[in-house]
């Protein structure tokens, strides 16, 4: 963007842009270049004025989450990046459903569930996050995926007009929701959970959170499950059968701990960790005849 795009939108937006931001700093992946344009909105109506603000201006938006599941590439993402994280966010009642703003951590959501032993959302557990980027990925654990309890989800629509939409009304798959290709944007969700013992309810989260730990790679920066589990299988029992487990290309290596993990050595970049995958991916199909499909959402320019 020209230096005179970017000072009209700074004076809609009331200054509030950081420009050649890097976003390495954003994701847990430890990787990326930078943003052309950062901006972190204070609440909905803020973040309204930003897209608004933006698409008169046409430049291009990103929407990005806690960064937990993204790749951002070494040249960064063109246009404006917004981040929808809010800390200070907690989850309310209402008419017997639970209530959540997309930008609140998605542990804050399981907490307050677990404090009003409600029940459905325990496996859940040790997923980072926001409950927006939760939604959109349609993540989960154990066989289980978070739209199971969703009762319905607010967005604002490709035109910027807010809309709820209804379980039922919402095409979830496997790690995949219709967001990911209709352009909405996530602004909460609400969830009908069940009433439970709550000593079995923060039971069945310890042990989940035990058994991920115990399993899963934490000692170094990653952004989690690198590909989706094939119909029939898992990821990771492919990667590690086909020979992968400990591979390494620059700092990027697969995970010795568990093979569906990619971790940042430090100083990784994502060019290491694209071509990794496409080791891996190829290693797995001249093995299997299976092609592992990726996970993690690439940010950026990665011709």
């Amino acid at each position: 963007m020209v230096n005179s795009v970017i000072d009209k939108f700074r004076r809609r937006v009331e200054q509030r842009v950081l420009t050649k931001e890097p976003l390495s700093s954003y994701t847990s992946f430890r990787i990326g270049g930078p943003a052309e344009c950062l901006y972190t909105p204070y609440g909905e109506e803020d973040l309204v004025c930003a897209l608004r603000a933006a698409r008169a201006l046409k430049v291009p938006t990103t929407v990005l989450g806690n960064g937990t599941n993204v790749l951002v590439s070494d040249r960064g993402v063109e246009g404006l990046v917004v981040r929808l994280t809010e800390t200070s966010l907690q989850p309310l009642m209402e008419k017997g459903l639970v209530l959540a703003r997309a930008p609140m951590p998605l542990s804050s959501l399981l907490d307050f569930a677990m404090h009003q032993n409600l029940s459905g959302l325990e496996y859940l557990v040790s997923i980072p996050g926001t409950v927006g980027g939760a939604v959109y990925m349609n993540a989960g654990s154990f066989s289980q995926a978070i739209s199971t309890h969703l009762a319905y989800v607010e967005v604002l629509d490709r035109n910027l007009e807010y809309v709820v939409k209804k379980h039922e009304d919402v095409d979830f798959d496997y790690r995949y929701s219709e967001f990911q290709e209709s352009g909405a944007i996530i602004l909460g969700a609400a969830f009908d959970l069940e009433a439970g013992d709550g000593a079995t309810i923060r039971s069945t989260a310890a042990r989940i959170r035990s058994e991920k730990h115990a399993k899963q790679s934490w000692e170094h920066p990653n952004a989690g499950s690198i590909f989706t589990n094939p119909p029939t299988t898992y990821a990771g029992k492919l990667i590690e059968e086909a020979g992968c487990k400990g591979l390494q290309v620059g700092q990027a290596q697969v995970s010795v701990k568990h093979a569906n993990f990619i971790v940042n050595l430090g100083g990784a970049t994502a060019l290491d960790v694209v071509r990794l995958m496409d080791i891996v991916v190829q290693r797995v199909y001249a093995r299997f005849n299976v092609r592992l499909s990726p996970e993690i959402r690439l940010l950026g320019d990665f011709s």
